[in-house]
């Protein structure tokens, strides 16, 4: 007789599936109402195409024609609709898609934007990158003094700046600032200093003091950087000020602390980490932009890579990018370490 035991005859566990619901299929007529605004969109791309280029079409007997970059657009805004209707995306975010291709196409079409001139002028191309590939090392260290000029408007700009920033986050703030039209007032003060970027800074102050021609220029690139850097400082500070810890504050004036007082000993050592990582960080953006404000006239690398670029010596540029690229590298990781030791 064959007997069977209870823990043979229990069934075994069946592995336990999660089926996901799939998501809702979206509107059709929607998907078509998209479709038709994509037809819109290549009826207007057609009117404002500059490019003569045309699409051949043969068809037997009759050829037909059609303009070759809208078509190109239709065809992606199509395949871009019938791959969200596939996947079962939204019907706002297919319409986000399409609106994303439409301005995409529209800012390529204004500026003339096109990878298709590069094969055509592969010629003029190659032997250019030819002397990117081969760099002249020997060449870095006959500019190094324009290398020590450089890292020295980063140095000074970042320590001047950092400094002003400071102040002015502490009055930009109304967590710090003695009442709130001061801090309006300098607020809207740092949107405009933000709102010029440094090589417009650059070109002012070449303008108004002078570039290297009248042996001004690194004076003209460190008072460019102190603005970039005093617009980037005090915003980000004094949006540090504003999130501190209301409890040293309070305490602050319950002991009756004068505003001087209570910044110094109740605000300050709160933000005094992030004060000191941003000012790393733009001394590390001080580096990247002292090199570019050099094309503009205030002395430095720049000035030197420029010079080159005029000569058509793309060896000696190749050679000062990857010189740019490694300092930038090593002043990152001397942040980081900095970091790590401060904060």
């Amino acid at each position: 007789m064959v007997t069977t035991s209870t823990a043979e005859r229990r069934p075994a566990p069946q592995a336990s599936t999660t089926v996901r619901p799939e998501p809702p299929r979206p509107s059709g007529l929607v998907y078509l109402g998209l479709a038709g605004l994509a037809l819109l969109a290549f009826i207007v791309f057609w009117a404002i195409q500059e490019s003569g280029d045309v699409l051949l079409i043969p068809l037997g007997f009759v050829t037909l024609w059609a303009p070759l970059n809208p078509v190109i657009g239709l065809l992606v805004m199509l395949v871009a609709l019938a791959v969200c209707f596939k996947a079962r995306i939204g019907t706002m975010a297919a319409f986000g898609t399409l609106a994303f291709i439409i301005m995409s196409y529209w800012a390529g079409a204004t500026v003339g934007f096109t990878l298709l001139e590069i094969p055509e002028r592969w010629s003029n191309v190659e032997p250019r990158l030819m002397a990117f590939l081969d760099p002249n090392w020997s060449y870095i260290w006959t500019v190094r003094d324009q290398w020590l000029i450089t890292i020295s408007m980063a140095v000074v700009a970042t320590l001047i700046g950092c400094a002003i920033g400071l102040v002015l986050a502490m009055y930009a703030s109304p967590v710090s600032s003695p009442n709130k039209g001061t801090s309006q007032a300098i607020k809207a003060a740092n949107s405009v200093i933000r709102s010029i970027p440094d090589v417009g800074w650059a070109l002012l102050f070449v303008a108004f003091i002078g570039g290297t021609a009248h042996g001004l220029g690194p004076m003209a690139g460190i008072l460019a950087l102190l603005m970039f850097n005093i617009g980037i400082v005090a915003k980000l500070t004094s949006e540090t000020i504003d999130a501190v810890n209301p409890g040293p504050v309070e305490a602050a004036d319950a002991s009756g602390a004068n505003l001087t007082q209570r910044n110094r000993l109740a605000i300050l050592p709160q933000v005094l980490p992030g004060f000191v990582s941003y000012g790393l960080y733009v001394f590390e953006l001080n580096i990247r932009a002292s090199a570019a404000l050099g094309i503009v006239g205030v002395g430095g690398i720049g000035s030197a890579m420029m010079l080159q670029l005029n000569r058509f010596q793309f060896e000696n540029v190749a050679a000062i990018l990857i010189a740019l690229v490694v300092v930038v590298l090593l002043v990152d990781m001397f942040s980081m370490y900095i970091r790590r030791k401060l904060l």
